[in-house]
């Protein structure tokens, strides 16, 4: 009968009602951009440390990339590189290559890194080489910032010694200029993107069981947001907001609003996503209201099975560890940035992402 019950409590999860993150105050997280020893690799202290590159873009074409270089995959332990393109139709190709230690090559003082499948060269403070060369598909592209990246000051409501997690946006907006290779053609592709950088210093399942990241770009405006729980329960959730105009950050926060409502829970991972998602900040001369709402569920990955686990393995480990799911979501947003009292409306389609850890 207990085995019974531990089984059915990591194999559902009943979905919440609602998630609803809101500080009594708002945290000034300051503007400053990440330092080139900032978007290097960190020495991580620990058994279980993680660190990843996130790349992700809107070509022309109406076509979606993202690609993703894991020194340390939080499910694997190994070097991993993927790399997803999306038609415009949202049908995706996916790729994943699971490296041998030593191949991926990566600098302690600099964001240079280089594999067989692929790499990642920072030229100067505005301009970034990255591309994947995967079996079926080859993508180079140059990327050039249009809206900074952004390193947050840490505020005191989380000890030091617990800071565990670690989060910097490189480029909060990029324009993208390269090619894809893919079936013997190649073609030419411009569009714009985005990219941070996570690294930790405990097993991803210890820190949090749940997180929503999303980004939107809504003309001049540019805006990134997330609600990232703890398992530690004397920790706030965090909820960071970065909202640039053109090439100037205007809003640099942690402490914001965000409701997430109407979950619905995927049949095959067992896990649940939101379908709403509201986000609300008014602070210092800047407002932001956003709406958003699901569009089509784009993606959805079993994280223990692409972890390389046999059968048995992914069993013990979903069953009485953690069951990582990772949803992809295109969703259409509407709303107001208010600058200054002028009110600027918006209104488009985003997408935002969730992971569940339980």
């Amino acid at each position: 009968m207990g085995l019974s019950l531990m089984l059915s409590a990591c194999t559902h999860l009943n979905p919440p009602v609602e998630i609803s993150g809101k500080s009594a105050s708002y945290i000034d997280c300051g503007k400053n951009p990440p330092t080139p020893g900032d978007m290097a690799r960190h020495t991580l202290k620990g058994e279980k440390t993680f660190e990843w590159w996130y790349f992700d873009g809107h070509l022309e074409t109406g076509e979606t990339f993202v690609g993703v270089f894991h020194a340390r995959s939080f499910t694997s332990g190994k070097p991993v590189v993927t790399f997803s393109l999306y038609g415009s139709d949202w049908v995706r190709d996916g790729y994943v290559r699971m490296l041998e230690e030593g191949d991926m090559k990566i600098s302690g003082e600099d964001l240079q890194l280089s594999s067989s499948a692929g790499y990642i060269r920072r030229l100067d403070d505005k301009t970034v080489l990255v591309g994947w060369d995967m079996k079926g598909i080859k993508a180079d592209f140059k990327l050039t910032t249009l809206a900074p990246g952004w390193l947050p000051a840490r505020g005191a409501d989380i000890p030091e010694e617990k800071n565990v997690f670690y989060w910097a946006v490189h480029q909060g907006r990029n324009r993208i200029e390269g090619t894809i290779l893919k079936n013997g053609v190649v073609r030419k592709v411009k569009g714009e993107g985005y990219a941070d950088h996570n690294w930790g210093t405990k097993a991803i399942h210890e820190i949090t069981p749940y997180w929503i990241w999303g980004r939107i770009l809504a003309g001049q405006y540019t805006l990134i947001y997330a609600n990232v729980s703890h398992n530690d329960p004397t920790l706030p959730a965090v909820l960071p907001l970065y909202i640039a105009k053109g090439d100037q950050m205007i809003a640099g926060v942690n402490g914001v609003t965000i409701r997430q409502r109407n979950f619905v829970t995927h049949p095959e991972r067992k896990r649940y996503y939101p379908q709403n998602v509201d986000i609300d900040y008014a602070g210092d001369g800047v407002e932001a209201h956003i709406r958003i709402r699901h569009k089509a569920l784009v993606e959805d990955r079993d994280l223990i099975a692409e972890a390389g686990l046999n059968p048995f393995k992914q069993w013990i480990a979903k069953t009485f560890i953690a069951r990582p799911a990772y949803f992809r979501i295109i969703a259409d947003y509407e709303g107001t940035i208010v600058e200054g009292g002028v009110t600027t409306p918006v209104k488009g389609e985003c997408l935002y992402e969730i992971m569940g850890l339980m």
